[in-house]
């Protein structure tokens, strides 16, 4: 995709991710300047999660996405996983921990999902920015501690 075309496409997506929703979700939105995306999870008695996204042709490719914690260090350690959405890794390209769901770069490019395309995929509700990031809290929400 034409990059001025990306990143009219990802302003238009993040403008959906207000003040209001993050406070509702206990969100903390560091920054959603194209091609990036950095927001952390927080709950009460749970280890925040630190998630960027990196958008870089969007939407022709679904956005590389890194874990972190709280302080924006890259997460070694593999976290609680029962919704198998946090995959401990390594990804074969990255050598990183990594989000193992549909709508993430690691998983449509992992030899274990080449057949699911990200193409089948791109401009469903559930696969825009906003939608990718709250799948992601959602298996978060799941996951102890």
């Amino acid at each position: 995709m034409h990059p001025a075309a990306a990143k009219a496409l990802f302003e238009e997506e993040v403008a959906t991710l207000t003040p209001e929703l993050s406070h509702r979700r206990r969100w903390v939105i560091h920054a959603r300047d194209f091609p990036l995306i950095d927001c952390s999870f927080e709950a009460a008695g749970r280890t925040p999660l630190r998630v960027k996204m990196s958008c870089d042709d969007w939407n022709d490719l679904p956005p590389a996405i890194t874990l972190h914690a709280a302080d924006g260090s890259l997460l070694t350690t593999p976290m609680p996983n029962p919704t198998n959405v946090f995959h401990p890794g390594p990804h074969p390209t990255t050598q990183k921990l990594f989000i193992c769901m549909r709508g993430s770069r690691e998983y449509h490019t992992h030899p274990s999902h080449l057949g699911d395309t990200w193409d089948s995929l791109k401009g469903h509700s559930s696969y825009t920015l906003g939608g990718i990031l709250t799948q992601i809290w959602n298996a978060w929400q799941k996951g102890a501690g």
